[in-house]
């Protein structure tokens, strides 16, 4: 079934439609956070969200929080920006949301005093909207 997912996106590529936006503000040592839901045009659904820290040090607590979290840590790595220099951590990961019972792809990087992550249900969707988005 995941051969015939993975040849699906290969022929008709994976497009994203934003549904959603929200904000608010980090409770613990930080600022704002917005989120934006998008669907694929699979129907599945992804979430892309940023939260401001008090500090980059604020921020690399939170990555390492959700490192200790994750049920399977696939990577680690430097997060490269465009340019080629090195702006924060970067990590891809399994986890489990006990509110929805159900495990979820997770892509998060920090970058200064920001933690960034993309989510959903479909690993091969994390990766691509990454790849297309940054």
């Amino acid at each position: 079934m995941f051969a015939t997912f993975v040849f699906g996106v290969a022929v008709s590529p994976l497009n994203f439609y934003l549904e959603a936006i929200g904000c608010g503000r980090v409770i613990d040592g930080g600022g704002g956070f917005s989120v934006s839901s998008y669907r694929s045009n699979y129907f599945i659904k992804l979430s892309f969200a940023h939260a401001a820290y008090t500090s980059p040090d604020k921020a690399n607590e939170v990555f390492d929080q959700e490192l200790n979290h994750a049920v399977k840590v696939i990577d680690v790595t430097p997060k490269i920006n465009n340019e080629g220099l090195t702006v924060g951590r970067r990590a891809v990961a399994i986890l489990f949301d006990p509110e929805l019972n159900q495990y979820y792809a997770s892509v998060f990087w920090t970058e200064g005093r920001f933690l960034h992550s993309i989510n959903s249900s479909s690993f091969v969707h994390v990766t691509q909207f990454e790849k297309r988005e940054f």
